[in-house]
């Protein structure tokens, strides 16, 4: 995955780190000696896109670009020192976007966005340039749907992330003169200061340690020898300042001095220590050719790495290998036909992965692979396909094939489900009385009762002349008809329990 940094971020909240490759330790832990050790000078070609709002002052513009530049060239004096030299590009607009005011739907869309217009370029091994587009804002929004804003951003290299794609820096017209030492610093391998450093690398930022648990944040400052502030910015966020002290360059708090009115409002000092210099000094070595110059293809990166960070970020047909175990991370790829080994539906064109493979949409080999009302059916032309649960009465051989969850000699049944009259199969599925079905419910029949047992409380069951018709009855009242002549055995229809018998046949 591609880590990326930023300096003065406009809502002081630090970017999630995304350390998931299962080769970053061997990466980190590899030494940095370089035939370019006993070259003095890494002369690097910068060329900046300027893309903000003001176009009345090219002065102004290349002396904010010079001010960058000297200061870099001034922490990064180390052997090989960094020389740079550089072209300046007047641009309002790309792909329909205005440059001096950047949105985006999130990271994955601005990374495509620079990767497609501001790569750096590498005609060959050693005449190419770095690509720095300079506008006036830069936002996107983060996986919870809010934005955020950045005063600068770049990429690290493949000391620090394996397999990582390099693309242009963005910077800040309005930040300060440091601005461009803290994204170089990125590309020279130099992590945030409240950042760890993994492996055998130089651990530059062991004394920046934030010890603040309850708010960590402030390890975005903790690099400051002077009193830590709070500051609001005019869009509602807020950012840390060093007012009085000095801070490090790769941290998120800006040095301020006094101005004439007592003021923290000045630019102050800020600094690099002297293992983040011996680093970046090492990572530019690893940038060099064998004759001392800089080898440009080193700086591009791995092309095609990093294009995505999502699905959407693909064409269709396509799915992004972010998240992914893949070693090729990033990419998006076509999605893979049924059969093809899987480890999610995203990478499947059924978008269906079933016990690790790419299947139909309709095929399964569990129940749990089909939604709520179907069930994985038996194989049909070598594949086990979702169906619809069937209903009572249908033909059935388990219980999952049931919308009611059972399956009785062949049957699917649901218990006390039909009521006095209605077909049935078992005597079960009477909510009172019995089925009139054979045994084994091989035909239907009707819930009926056979006497009064099988009748509620207060209910009686009269048979009548045919079983079939059986039905339960309220019992009677006093006087109430209970009976006729030549019937016998009448008392159990009144509620009295006597019948009067001939002549009257009364309940009493």
């Amino acid at each position: 995955m591609t880590r990326i940094g930023y300096k003065a971020s406009c809502d002081g909240k630090e970017l999630a780190m995304k350390i998931i490759s299962i080769v970053l330790l061997l990466a980190l832990t590899s030494g940095f000696a370089s035939a370019a050790d006993n070259f003095d000078e890494f002369r690097l070609n910068l060329h900046f896109v300027n893309g903000t709002k003001d176009t009345s002052n090219e002065d102004l513009e290349v002396r904010r670009i010079r001010s960058w530049i000297e200061e870099a060239e001034r922490q990064y004096a180390t052997k090989p020192r960094l020389t740079i030299t550089y072209t300046i590009e007047r641009k309002t607009t790309v792909a329909g976007r205005n440059l001096s005011s950047l949105a985006f739907n999130g990271m994955a869309e601005f990374n495509k966005f620079m990767d497609e217009h501001f790569d750096n370029q590498a005609r060959t091994e050693t005449e190419g340039h770095l690509t720095l587009l300079v506008g006036n804002t830069l936002c996107w929004n983060d996986l919870l749907g809010k934005q955020k804003c950045w005063g600068g951003w770049a990429n690290f290299p493949h000391d620090v992330n394996p397999f990582n794609r390099k693309k242009g820096i963005w910077l800040s017209e309005g930040s300060d003169k440091y601005l461009l030492t803290h994204e170089l610093g990125h590309f020279f391998s130099l992590k945030h200061t409240f950042e760890p450093y993994i492996g055998f690398n130089k651990q530059c930022n062991k004394d920046f340690a934030n010890k603040n648990v309850f708010n960590p944040d402030l390890g975005h400052c903790n690099s400051c020898n002077g009193r830590i502030a709070v500051r609001d910015r005019s869009n509602g966020n807020q950012y840390y300042a060093c007012e009085g002290g000095v801070s490090n360059i790769m941290d998120y708090c800006s040095s301020l001095i006094s101005d004439e009115t007592g003021e923290f409002t000045v630019t102050g000092t800020e600094t690099l220590n002297t293992c983040q210099q011996e680093r970046a000094a090492n990572q530019r070595q690893q940038f060099m050719t064998k004759d001392g110059k800089v080898d440009y293809v080193k700086l591009a990166g791995l092309r095609g790495e990093g294009q995505c960070e999502a699905d959407t970020d693909c064409e269709d047909g396509e799915f992004c290998t972010a998240g992914i175990l893949n070693l090729s991370r990033n990419v998006c790829k076509p999605k893979l036909d049924r059969g093809t080994l899987c480890t999610t539906k995203r990478q499947c064109a059924s978008d269906r992965c079933s016990w690790g493979v790419c299947a139909d949409p309709d095929e399964c080999r569990a129940d749990a692979d089909c939604g709520s009302g179907n069930y994985c059916g038996d194989p049909i032309s070598g594949k086990r396909t979702c169906k619809d649960k069937l209903s009572d009465g249908s033909v059935c051989t388990k219980d999952q094939q049931c919308q009611a969850g059972r399956c009785k000699t062949g049957f699917c049944s649901a218990s006390a489900s039909a009521s006095m009259g209605e077909s049935c199969r078992f005597d079960d599925e009477c909510r009172e009385g019995k089925c009139t079905a054979p045994v084994g419910g091989l035909t239907k029949g009707t819930c009926v009762c056979k006497k009064d047992s099988d009748c509620g409380s207060g209910k009686w069951c009269d048979g009548g002349v045919d079983a079939k018709a059986n039905v339960c009855r309220a019992k009677l009242d006093k006087g109430e008809k209970c009976g006729a002549l030549g019937t016998f055995g009448n008392d159990h229809k009144c509620k009295s329990g006597e019948c009067s018998g001939a002549p009257k046949y009364e309940c009493k």
